[in-house]
């Protein structure tokens, strides 16, 4: 992956790398006089001005300067309420310091996701396609000195990988612990929970299912989260992010990594056994000791 790459899917999915944010492009690629081209320039539900600087490899100290060179043109040119941003697949927490104390934003963007919001989308990544990329076979000359049809091989898809870890009980919990009210949970730390994580990963798992037949889960997770001290997470919706997880729903696999991460920040991994698809009976089955062993087995639950 090159910068371009990343750039081409920031500009072209903001929602998918910021969701909540509500930016909109203004600008790409311009240039400063004296100063450089910097690569993406939005504009936020609030009319502030975000100019957004991208690093294929590791972020250092220089990058800092360089976003603020830009910052300090924009404010010249008459911009008010900048925001400089950095993005980068890896920032050293010295740098992260630094960029604090400078008061620029940073996100720290692997690029696995980059590739998830690409497939999500069917979005080509020039680089990476160029590099996997069969020729196409020579024409070949037949009978009478006539060119044959060459044949074109297309590039070999790999299937995506669509299951996660499941087992009786968990084994990397969560952060979040539990009490539980029948089979509903309820959370007993929610100084430990952070909405805007959770909300970001939510709609993430929102936006992959393009019909939108995952809207009344997604409603329900949010409407929880907007009172999670108090809030009943119930038993219906836990059942249903667990069948999103384990199957997609039957039909969205491509959406059971990110409903996988929902549910582990909320419950930790693997996922449990206790909710099954019965293959002969064609119907779910829930197996209530099951559900026994693994709540047992959350971190810090109790009854």
């Amino acid at each position: 992956m090159i910068e371009k790459d990343m750039e081409d899917l920031i500009a072209s999915f903001p929602d998918d790398f910021f969701p909540r944010k509500h930016l909109v492009l203004v600008g790409r690629q311009q240039s400063f006089s004296g100063v450089g081209r910097f690569d993406l320039l939005f504009e936020d539900e609030f009319k502030s001005t975000i100019l957004m600087e991208l690093k294929v490899k590791t972020l250092k100290y220089e990058d800092a300067t360089q976003v603020a060179r830009y910052g300090d043109e924009l404010k010249r040119n008459g911009c008010r309420n900048i925001i400089m941003w950095l993005i980068a697949p890896q920032i050293p927490t010295s740098v992260r310091e630094f960029l604090d104390d400078k008061g620029i934003e940073y996100t720290e963007i692997h690029f696995a996701e980059f590739r998830r919001v690409a497939e999500r989308h069917a979005f080509l990544i020039q680089s990476e396609t160029a590099a996997t990329q069969t020729p196409a076979v020579a024409p070949s000359v037949g009978r009478g000195g006539s060119l044959s049809r060459p044949e074109l091989r297309s590039p070999r898809r790999t299937a995506s990988v669509t299951t996660v870890p499941t087992g009786p009980v968990v084994i990397s919990p969560s952060l979040l612990q539990w009490s539980a009210n029948g089979y509903d949970l309820v959370l007993q730390n929610p100084e430990s929970f952070d909405a805007k994580k959770f909300l970001g990963l939510v709609d993430t798992f929102a936006s992959v299912v393009r019909s939108g037949k995952n809207k009344s889960l997604v409603e329900d997770l949010k409407a929880w989260a907007e009172n999670p001290r108090y809030a009943h997470l119930t038993s219906a919706t836990i059942e249903s992010l667990l069948r999103w997880t384990t199957t997609g729903a039957t039909t969205w696999k491509a959406s059971v990594p990110y409903a996988h991460e929902v549910w582990a920040y909320l419950f930790g991994t693997p996922a449990p056994t206790w909710k099954n698809w019965n293959r002969g009976e064609s119907r779910y089955e829930f197996d209530a000791q099951g559900w026994r062993i693994w709540f047992e087995s959350l971190s810090g639950a109790k009854q």
